[in-house]
């Protein structure tokens, strides 16, 4: 996104704005420190396009034309909230199967997933908890943490990701739950399933890996991908504009606030390497993703 001008009241901004809009340039007003109104283009292979028609507004910002154009853009962004109203309702109806639900499947399987694990492993005591971990042996040196992966260099590569299944209280569930509910569900129904999945795949590895690093095979959790999801939407949101999901400062605040508890130690027990790792993988991958498209 790159500015191409400004002008001097909001009504020439907006009017010229609906000009842009309506030959599909999609642009920004802000109001500047001078007092005057600044035009950005989104689409940075349109800056020049834009360019040349402000030159032409400023030329004749009375001209018939400019007026129509303001009156034609209305109509259009009626017709398209009027459509995203219409899938909006198709997208909220519930299917017969998973993958038509709110959101997409993969979501309520984790969810599912991780509420049947936490029953089955009575919340991370029982004996099954062992086969979901990501290793069972002692991590001597991190700097060879691989060399102690015993069981995962005999096959059982599950483990790479299985711990994010893992909780070991109620509270830590219920965490995860609802914060992987709110925003998983809002980035697959953005992204498709598929891509979804490779998100949480990468994120889980990364995270995983990091927090055994860290502090050895005692932990679980979905936080590390809950924070690879918020970190996705965080930094896709505020470099696409295009992308149409934007985190709100209360739902970031809290998350960040949840991320400063455990880094002090106010929050108990806490996988402060696997929310960290998240976080920045996700980020990383929302930030790749903005600068393809």
């Amino acid at each position: 996104m790159r500015p191409i001008g400004q002008l001097e009241t909001e009504e020439q901004a907006k009017t010229l704005a609906d000009y842009l809009f309506v030959r599909d340039i999609e642009t920004q007003v802000e109001p500047t420190r001078s007092g005057g109104w600044a035009i950005w283009v989104v689409d940075e292979e349109r800056v020049d396009e834009g360019q040349a028609l402000l030159s032409r507004f400023r030329s004749m910002p009375d001209a018939e034309e400019f007026f129509q154009a303001s009156e034609a853009a209305a109509r259009r962004r009626r017709g398209e909230e009027k459509g995203a109203r219409e899938a909006e309702r198709k997208q909220k109806r519930p299917g017969a199967i998973p993958w038509q639900m709110r959101g997409g499947g993969l979501t309520a399987v984790l969810l599912i997933l991780c509420v049947a694990t936490a029953l089955v492993t009575q919340m991370g005591a029982g004996g099954w908890t062992d086969w979901l971990r990501i290793s069972n042996g002692t991590l001597i040196d991190p700097a060879r943490f691989w060399n102690s992966l015993a069981e995962i260099a005999d096959g059982q590569v599950w483990r790479l990701v299985t711990p994010i299944f893992l909780h070991f209280s109620l509270w830590h569930l219920l965490f995860n739950l609802l914060w992987m509910q709110d925003l998983g569900s809002m980035l697959e129904s953005k992204i498709g399933t598929w891509r979804f999945a490779g998100v949480v795949a990468l994120v889980a590895l990364i995270s995983n890996l990091a927090q055994y690093v860290a502090g050895g095979a005692g932990f679980g959790g979905m936080s590390g991908v809950v924070y690879g999801v918020f970190g996705y939407l965080w930094m896709r949101g505020k470099l696409d504009f295009r992308f149409g999901l934007f985190l709100s400062p209360m739902t970031s605040g809290l998350l960040l606030v949840f991320l400063a508890l455990g880094i002090f130690g106010l929050a108990g027990p806490t996988a402060n390497a696997a929310h960290f790792s998240g976080l920045l993988t996700g980020g990383a991958l929302g930030w790749a993703s903005a600068r393809r498209s």
